[in-house]
């Protein structure tokens, strides 16, 4: 029985080797980055658990604190193996886990360690021990991680209880709402951010008791620090409506339906770890008659859909601030020019459209601020207009429509041009009124 016991814990000690061992096996197959760092404590083992979460942050990019830090010694054997042929200075692991402690205020992350070397180690004081490590740090990167901007998309604020779209009345909280989820799914489709949107931040808030509603924009700013955004949009809707009004008219002089509609969002775009004013801006869209008609599919003066037409009118508002927002941080450049002469732009999708005409600008003279000595930007020089005939996900592709196509290069940017409709003039009309209300021919 004794014999049974013994082997029975041969294989349970070789079952945990290898439940040890299986999660590295992928790490194994990634590259090692070596980095020295110092890291000091009330004892040695302080002192190395230190350096090496100040290895794994400069590895991975990372901050954490030894506040929310657990450090995972993991080992196939059940003691520290010391090299006795490097004076115990040297000390070798299966893996070493830093796992952050699943906050939401710092990023959560996990960095392994594949072996260290103790370079030097002094007891500076009773309660100081330091040491200075050479670290091999697996640079494992995660398939979900993602090079693109943070923004995150704060709750709107609004100045009325209350909206009217027609005879649909809607509360400022469901419009703000609303306009948020349209601006998070709108900067989410131009594949340029990672979004977060007003459910998380106020999901966030609501844990870390963080009130939002009424917080100053430096509280907001704040908030959006400790959520390690790049870019935070912050606004306030100041109207919004779809006024229906009655009209004669011209033709039947009879009382026709018509609509009116009108939105306001004066709003700004900060750099997350600075605060600073990346860009502010009122927006306002107002349409009329005809505009307002292409909010509904169907246009049926007697049963008006105003639902519909709220909801159409709030996404169109949000993708034309999307467009400013995007114009401004990513504008559209040319990628690359082929041998045959295709022009090709680096965005393509639902923000470019078929037949789309762009003018092509190069960079012009630096401007510097006067007083505060920093760059206004560079003047642009109109070289070229560019017409797209090819639209694809990513990319689109266009035709010279006028310009020097040999000055066109990779990287300059290009602006949509409005194109004017020509309006034709007819010849002027010969028929004369006469003072009775009748007309004059010109054969009598």
């Amino acid at each position: 029985m004794i014999k049974w016991g013994e082997k029975m814990k041969k294989i349970f000690f070789i079952i945990i080797v290898l439940a040890l061992a299986c999660p590295f096996v992928f790490a194994d197959e990634t590259t090692t980055k070596v980095v020295e760092t110092k890291g000091q404590g009330v004892n040695r083992d302080e002192a190395i658990n230190k350096a090496l979460k100040q290895a794994v942050a400069q590895v991975k990019g990372v901050a954490v604190s030894s506040l929310d830090t657990d450090f995972a010694y993991r080992s196939a054997t059940a003691d520290i193996d010391y090299k006795k042929d490097d004076a115990g200075k040297k000390v070798a692991f299966d893996a070493v886990a830093v796992n952050a402690g699943g906050t939401t205020l710092r990023t959560t992350t996990a960095g392994l360690v594949k072996t260290y070397e103790v370079l030097s180690e002094k007891k500076i004081s009773d309660n100081i021990y330091e040491v200075t490590l050479k670290v091999w740090v697996y640079d494992y990167e995660s398939p979900d991680k993602t090079s693109r901007l943070k923004l995150a998309v704060m709750p709107i604020r609004t100045i009325s209880t209350s909206y009217l779209f027609g005879d649909l009345v809607t509360s400022s909280f469901d419009v703000s709402r609303q306009f948020s989820q349209k601006l998070a799914v709108a900067l989410a489709e131009t594949n340029k951010f990672a979004v977060l949107d007003r459910e998380y931040i106020q999901e966030f808030a609501k844990e870390r008791n963080i009130l939002i509603n009424d917080a100053s924009l430096e509280e907001q700013a704040k908030l959006g620090e400790v959520l390690g955004v790049d870019y935070m949009l912050v606004g306030t809707i100041t109207n919004a409506q779809i006024e229906n009004k009655q009209r004669r008219s011209a033709a039947t002089g009879r009382m026709v339906n018509e609509c009116e509609a009108d939105f306001t969002f004066e709003y700004r775009l900060l750099v997350g770890p600075t605060r600073q004013l990346k860009l502010a801006d009122t927006f306002n869209i107002s349409l009329e008659a005809d505009e307002v008609r292409k909010l509904v599919d169907k246009w049926q003066p007697a049963d008006l859909d105003y639902r519909e037409m709220r909801d159409n009118f709030i996404s169109k508002a949000a993708n034309e601030i999307v467009e400013t927002i995007i114009d401004r941080i990513y504008p559209i450049r040319i990628a690359s020019i082929s041998g045959n002469g295709q022009i090709i732009i680096n965005q393509g999708g639902k923000r470019i459209s078929q037949g789309l005409v762009l003018d092509v600008f190069a960079n012009g003279e630096e401007i510097i601020d006067f007083d505060t000595k920093e760059s206004l930007g560079k003047t642009e020089i109109l070289i070229a207009t560019i017409k797209i005939d090819k639209v694809m996900p990513k990319i689109s592709y266009a035709k010279l429509v006028s310009g020097n196509l040999a000055k066109i290069s990779k990287g300059l940017i290009c602006r949509s041009k409005k194109v004017e409709e020509k309006i034709i003039e007819g010849a002027r009309s010969n028929v004369e009124k006469t003072p009775s209300g009748g007309v004059k021919l010109p054969f009598d």
